[in-house]
């Protein structure tokens, strides 16, 4: 019985250790695999205003922290190869929207087959969904509204817009962009100090940078006026949300544009000089990555992400 007990002991004992060495095998035999595909939206333009050049994979170079990166894939931001996700955000409380409504209207009508739209207002701290991401253009069109009058509670569009980014949940193909007409002034982190030192704006531009979208600023007076200082620290604000997300800021002096339509203009014409770049990421660090992305054509300029902290 005694010896019958040994053996059984034995047998387990024998079953626990292979278990050991099998689970040590594998795990030296596969490492974790630290690579991740990451997509990014680049816009690129010609330095003399002249006609772009189509551009294929072997015309672009990605870099990670200074280290060159597989481009797995290039695609031109024509047809329904990188369909367009586009919020429109509206903030409250610039009367200049209302007069603006057809040329926006134009403008959302006029974008590509397979779009997709959602149109937002910021009220303060608070987010109004009109309408829905849909592929139904007019519709999205007609969801646009006057804007309401001023609210004295201190806000910032940058706190309401990282919530506005969220609804971009789910959607993974194409290029998912915004399109934000702003004063840029945050009330709610104060008027004074860099682009830099704005708590809520640094975290919209993580989100933004996070989930891969781009911010394309239009700059429209508010209701109320502002000292010019305040107007100009609103519209650094925008730039700098702009261009670390891959955007484009539009501005026309402290007065903002006479129409939106040179604006809107120049937006849709970027639109359609854009290219989705897939590529390897072998940056196995969870810190925050730089971004470059460079072509072998000088007289060209791309504008894309300028970096991410990794999901």
């Amino acid at each position: 019985m005694l010896k019958r007990t040994v053996n059984k002991l034995s047998f387990i004992a024998s079953l626990i250790l292979l278990s050991v060495l099998f689970v040590s095998a594998t795990t030296f035999a596969a490492p974790p695999d630290t690579e991740k595909v990451k997509t990014i939206t680049v816009t690129v333009e010609h330095k003399n205003q002249s006609m772009v050049p189509p551009l294929d994979k072997d015309d672009f170079v990605v870099y990670e922290n200074g280290v060159k990166q597989d481009i797995l894939s290039v695609v031109p931001a024509v047809g329904e190869n990188a369909p367009l996700n586009l919020a429109v955000v509206v903030q409250e409380n610039l009367p200049q929207v209302n007069s603006e409504l057809k040329a926006l209207q134009k403008f959302i009508t006029g974008l590509p087959n397979g779009s997709q739209v959602m149109v937002v207002y910021l009220d303060g701290n608070f987010v109004k969904v009109l309408q829905n991401f849909t592929g139904d253009l007019d519709k999205a069109g007609r969801s646009l509204r006057v804007v309401s009058g001023f609210s004295g509670t201190p806000s910032s569009p940058y706190l309401s817009l990282i919530d506005v980014m969220k609804k971009f949940n789910g959607k993974e193909m194409g290029r998912n962009e915004i399109l934000f007409i702003s004063n840029g002034i945050d009330s709610l982190e104060g008027f004074s100090g860099s682009p830099r030192s704005n708590l809520y704006l640094g975290q919209a531009i993580k989100a933004a940078q996070k989930e891969n979208i781009t911010i394309f600023s239009l700059f429209a007076p508010s209701r109320i006026p502002h000292r010019a200082f305040t107007v100009s620290l609103g519209q650094d604000a925008l730039a700098y949300l702009s261009e670390q997300t891959g955007g484009e800021a539009f501005f026309s002096g402290l007065s903002g544009f006479v129409t939106f339509d040179a604006p809107l203009a120049e937006f849709k014409n970027l639109l359609n000089k854009q290219y989705v770049i897939a590529y390897r990421s072998t940056t196995s660090d969870d810190s925050y990555r730089e971004v470059k992305v460079k072509t072998d054509y000088s007289n060209l300029k791309i504008n894309t992400v300028k970096g991410y902290k990794a999901k």
